[in-house]
């Protein structure tokens, strides 16, 4: 287990506790797995040359919600 991986966990631990959810070590460490990949994810996309112009915020359109009956 790298120093990485138990720093991963040891935060998955502490917001567990934070949020009086009784997690076992098998559930610490797969959702420690789940949270260092969304954590690479998340480094590859801040080096990512993203300027405003390449998506204004206007263009956003939510989809219509479905009606009720369908």
């Amino acid at each position: 287990m790298s120093s990485d991986n138990t720093e991963v966990q040891d935060y998955v631990r502490a917001t567990a506790r934070f949020l009086a959810l009784p997690l076992d070590e098998a559930q610490v460490e797969r959702v420690a797995v789940h949270l260092a990949r969304t954590q690479a994810m998340v480094a590859a996309l801040k080096d990512a040359p993203l300027h405003p112009e390449l998506e204004p915020a206007e263009i956003y359109c939510p989809a219509p919600f479905p009606p009720g009956d369908a």
